[in-house]
């Protein structure tokens, strides 16, 4: 088709540097696209740099020292590029000055120490034997396992130390080198080798209870010097490095040192190279290194001297961090979106003339090619019609899609020319089923609804952009065996909807991002279902939108979300959808075919509210949104006869008597006979059923369906919901945040509950009310029996339903309302006042009845059986208490006499008008406790008795009596031993024997009157001066008396007197 472009010429079209100016220098100079740089100070951008001013800054020298370039750049951003242009450059102007690059491809420690040496004309002091490097990479183990036995020899002192140690650490460095090796033979240094990490080594002493006596740093440091000294006979490759350095501080040479990659290029030496380099007065350098961010991030080492390099300040004067890409590799600053057609243009015009083709009038070829590129109908053409045919088998929009395709984080550069190459060869080979291997590499924004997969991607490939219709060229199709002329195929935009994407820079512009699988399953390949996911969520977005099928409410009205709804999930979605020829159909599903209505639905759910509409008022006449929407539709439809089924009511009928008896069961809790009782019909459950009843009845704001409710079957919702089960096919739903299978047990368990302590509660209640009905029942108003009537009759049920508590409520609050509870409260209050102070009385009267009998009055008192009545409360509970305080002040003032002085003195007989008087109050007392006793109230007169008995001195007149007593004792006693002296038992009084003793003439005169005055007052006073005389003749007379008369000598200043 394009006679300039076969096999050979195709070698020349390659991804990196060396292989183009390997060809030929002159080649890579017109193949070469112009490298652009940032630089940064911190985040911010400060300078764009072009690879001409870094040339030119590398040539001016103006101070002493190393001066360091570190090229940041992703994979296949360009830093070979760059750096072989540098090289290319610097000899083509013929600076001075020495030039050496160690490209990616040379991995040979010892290349690089030779090279050095050779270019700058210095002899090496030691035979570098190259074998050893081979040696290296086939005997890895062998070679480090005498290395890490000669370390800890000179390391640890005996083999009980050296051993263990030994058989810890040796398996970690010997997979390091073996990592490393293997990275070597691949071509490919991602990472430079560590023979030990500190991590690593930190972990083997977290896991051993061995003490080792080694230092990490001392340790690494040694086994990378031995290693030196394998490869370099003794040196090491920083004191090589060194003599260099000097050597050239010496002779004042200023060699310009290009490393490709540090890490690929310098591998093994890559840290402790770029450490030395950027020490900057230990050489005379000028060094431009290549970087790959995160290169140095896999040791502790490496991570330091990355940030070492891109946080110290103190030495960007002489090392200076310049980016041909940003670090996660998003964006390049080379090559743009715009650049493309005329690099390309370019390149394939030099690729072409290598073959000795020149794009011209000159060329025989040239009007059949321009006919590729310019169509006699419709077609445009570019406005340059010679960069048009240099881009064949290309045109300017296809480039730029074969840009677009690339992905994110690949070198733009380096796959562009990849890709185009693949493109061609497919071109050359002309064989339309090697169509799928070139497809993703290009990007496809329109789809063509061509039933031949190749015109269909050649309309997508050269379609320009904004158009909606490609005529392909007969050439065209005839190169790949169509017979057919000019071939016209019209196009769709498609808008892939995707996440929000951050903004992009001035050098790109964003191209929407679709699933690539989804376009080749429309285009009829075989694809993952589960990758077809974008489709899927888009579909079950639209018909929510629209049906919202799984939403168990009316249709048609403002409510947008329903408190019911189908949580079952299939592939990610509540609707069941499927894919036509990749799934097995189902009898009720959505069914998406193949088509472009499945590429515009793609990805509808992350699109905005306004994006939505627009989208949708677009598709919405379309055949298959139709067809969608009707099978949601029935699908909601499907969905609730089956939910119906399950609860044995329908749904509108489910939402009415739940909120009813919600309602109900609320009026049940606020009662004030169940409000201490926890109720089931929690927020949760009045809002539920609030929701349920909005959903199926409120057509708008505050307008109800009436017909719609007065329509309603009518249930037995409360017998309903204790005898319903639910099914587990409920769990598939979903009310408020709970399942509905949940929330229906849940609800039932707990008012099953709830309903038998309502019962028992009821029950108790209107046993503690009982009392009640026979006070309502006492009371003149009509409707009072009534509300005792109806008491009666829920007290006589055995078992109780919903409406008994309904009822019951209603009947309570009635009362409530005319405050009969709120009375009775009140009556039974002071009833009970009542009964508690008739207790009261009883025990004050058993108390004075105890306190009367001790002193021989026995009375008694009536018990108090029954209730007061509920009449005259207030009276009777007055009545009482006078009467209670009444016995407590006459059981005071009883209790607080002394009990053995009013004993004796009302057990006397003496008969003093103080001990009458005494006995007198004493009957009044006794008097006033027999009527408080039989329930009559004393009065006055009772305080009036209690004052003049307090009044009287008890214990004084008990001592009189007492001595009173005593003394008729004695005089008894004397009567008696007189009758005995006198011998006459005959004399009944005291008279009788004092007119015996005067009648007796034998008795002195003397005697008579002492004797007298002895039997009258009990004593007797005898005279000075005849008291012994007198003594005689009575113990004479009288032995008797004498015998019992006590004889007592009193004397006073005047006299001696004796004393009978």
């Amino acid at each position: 088709m394009i006679p300039c472009l076969n096999k050979e010429s195709l070698k020349l079209l390659v991804g990196t540097a060396d292989e183009r100016y390997e060809y030929s220098p002159e080649y890579f100079r017109q193949t070469h696209f112009p490298q652009m740089m940032h630089r940064y100070h911190g985040s911010q951008l400060i300078a764009e740099i072009t690879e001409d001013e870094l040339f030119d800054e590398l040539t001016e020298v103006d101070s002493s020292g190393n001066r360091v370039y570190l090229i940041f750049g992703s994979t296949g951003s360009g830093k070979s590029e760059l750096l072989c242009w540098i090289k290319d450059k610097w000899i083509h102007q013929n600076v001075e000055r020495p030039v050496i690059r160690i490209s990616r491809s040379e991995l040979n420690p010892q290349v690089l120490i030779k090279k050095c040496f050779d270019i700058l004309g210095i002899s090496l002091k030691v035979t570098i034997d190259e074998k050893r490097w081979d040696l290296l990479l086939k005997k890895p183990v062998t070679i480090i396992n005498q290395i890490v036995w000669t370390t800890l020899s000179e390391t640890l002192a005996t083999d009980e130390e050296i051993v263990p140690v030994a058989l810890m650490i040796r398996p970690i460095i010997e997979r390091n080198v073996i990592e490393f090796t293997k990275q070597i033979e691949r071509g490919r240094v991602k990472n430079p080798l560590e023979v030990i990490h500190r991590e690593q080594f930190e972990d083997i002493l977290s896991k051993t209870t061995l003490s080792f006596k080694i230092d990490y740093e001392s340790f690494r440091q040694t086994i990378s010097q031995k290693l030196d000294h394998f490869l370099f006979e003794g040196w090491d490759i920083g004191s090589l490095f060194k003599q260099i350095s000097d050597h050239l501080k010496l002779n004042q040479i200023r060699p310009l040192l290009l490393i490709d990659d540090l890490v690929q290029s310098v591998n093994i030496y890559a840290t402790e190279l770029l450490d030395q380099l950027i020490t900057l007065e230990e050489g005379n350098w000028d060094v431009v290194i290549g970087l790959t961010p995160g290169g140095f991030q896999d040791s502790k080492r490496g991570a330091d001297l990355t940030n070492r390099i891109q946080n110290l300040d103190t030495i960007d004067d002489r090392v200076k961090k310049i980016w041909l890409s940003d670090e996660s590799g998003k964006n390049f600053y080379s090559l743009n979106r715009n650049q493309v057609v005329p690099y390309m243009a370019n390149y394939l015009k030099h690729l072409k003339s290598t073959r000795g083709y020149t794009c011209s009038l000159k060329c025989s070829h040239f009007w059949d090619c321009k006919n590729l590129v310019q169509s006699p109908v419709t077609q445009k053409e570019d406005i340059d019609v010679d960069l048009s045919v240099n881009l064949l088998p290309f045109n300017s929009p296809m480039m730029k899609r074969v840009y677009d395709a690339i992905p994110i984080g690949k070198g733009k550069l380096r796959y562009l020319i990849l890709n185009s190459k693949e493109i061609i060869r497919f071109f050359l080979q002309g064989k339309r089923e090697l169509i799928s291997r070139v497809v993703p590499l290009i990007k496809r924004e329109m789809f063509a609804d061509h039933p031949d997969l190749l015109i269909k991607t050649f309309s997508e490939w050269y379609v320009f952009e904004g158009d909606d219709q490609v005529v392909l060229p007969q050439e065209l199709l005839k190169h790949f065996k169509y017979e057919q002329g000019d071939l016209s195929v019209a196009l769709h935009s498609i808008s892939y909807q995707m996440p929000f994407k951050e903004p992009v820079t001035e050098f790109t512009i964003d191209i929407p991002e679709g699933p690539l699988e989804v376009r080749d399953w429309v285009e009829g390949k075989r694809v993952n279902v589960e990758l077809l996911e974008p489709v899927r969520l888009g579909v079950a977005t639209l018909v929510h939108d629209v049906v919202k099928g799984v939403t168990m409410s009316r249709p048609f009205t403002p409510r947008t979300l329903g408190i019911l709804q189908r949580k079952e999930v299939s592939n990610r979605t509540r609707y069941p959808i499927t894919f036509t020829d990749i799934e097995k159909c189902m009898s009720h599903e959505i069914k998406v075919r193949r088509g472009y209505s499945a590429l515009e639905i793609t990805n509808f759910q992350q699109l905005k509210p306004a994006e939505k509409a627009k989208l949708f008022q677009r598709i919405s006449n379309e055949y298959d949104t139709a067809r969608w929407i009707y099978q949601a539709d029935t699908l909601h439809l499907l969905w609730q006869r089956e939910l119906e089924q399950k609860l044995g009511i329908t749904l509108p009928s489910f939402a009415y008597h739940l909120k009813k008896w919600v309602e109900g069961c609320l009026k049940i809790s606020r009662a004030s006979w169940a409000n201490q009782i926890k109720s089931p019909f929690t927020q949760e459950v009045i809002h539920v059923s609030e929701q349920l009843y909005q959903d199926w009845f409120l057509l708008r704001d505050n307008m109800l369906d009436t017909v719609g409710i007065n329509a309603v079957e009518s249930i037995d919702f409360d017998k309903w919901i204790r005898e319903y089960s639910p099914v587990k096919e409920l769990e598939e739903y979903e009310i408020g945040e709970r399942s509905f299978s949940v929330f229906l047990i849940g609800l039932k368990e707990e008012y099953l509950q709830y309903f038998e302590t309502l019962s028992h509660t009821l029950k108790q209640t209107n046993e503690e009310r009982s009392s009640l009905v026979h006070y309502l029942l006492t009371s003149p108003e009509e409707d009072n029996h009534l509300f005792a009537s109806k008491l009666v009759l829920i007290h006589k049920k055995s078992h109780y339903e919903y409406e008994d508590f309904v009822a019951y409520s209603i009947l309570e609050e009635s009362m409530e309302l005319r405050e009969i509870i709120k009375k009775f409260s009140v009556d039974e209050g002071l009833r009970e006042e009542v009964v508690e102070l008739a207790k009261r009385l009883e025990s004050y009267s058993q108390q004075l009845v105890s306190l009367l009998n001790e002193y021989g009055q026995y009375l008694s008192y009536s018990t108090i059986s029954e209730k007061p009545s509920w009449g005259d409360l207030n009276t009777e509970k007055e009545r009482y208490r006078v009467l209670i305080d009444e016995l407590v002040r006459l059981n005071n003032c009883i209790s607080l006499s002394p009990k053995l002085a009013l004993a004796t003195i009302l057990n006397s007989a003496i008969e003093t008008s103080e001990v009458l008087h005494l006995k007198m109050m004493w009957t009044h007392l006794v008097e006033s406790g027999r009527k408080l006793l039989n329930r009559e109230l004393v009065g006055q007169d009772l305080i009036h008795y209690i004052v003049g008995w307090q009044s009287i001195d008890l214990h004084s007149i008990s001592n009189h009596v007492v001595n009173q007593t005593q003394k008729e004792v004695e005089r008894l006693k004397l009567l008696k031993m007189l009758r005995s002296d006198l011998g006459n038992e005959d004399a009944a009084n005291l008279n009788q024997l004092i007119e015996c003793i005067e009648s007796n003439k034998e008795i002195r005169p003397a005697i008579k009157r002492q004797l007298r005055h002895l039997v009258e007052h009990g004593y007797c006073t005898l005279p000075p001066v005849q008291w012994r005389k007198l003594l005689d003749d009575l113990k004479e007379k009288f032995p008797s008396l004498f015998k019992i008369v006590e004889i007592r000598l009193v004397a006073n200043n005047s006299m001696n007197e004796k004393n009978y």
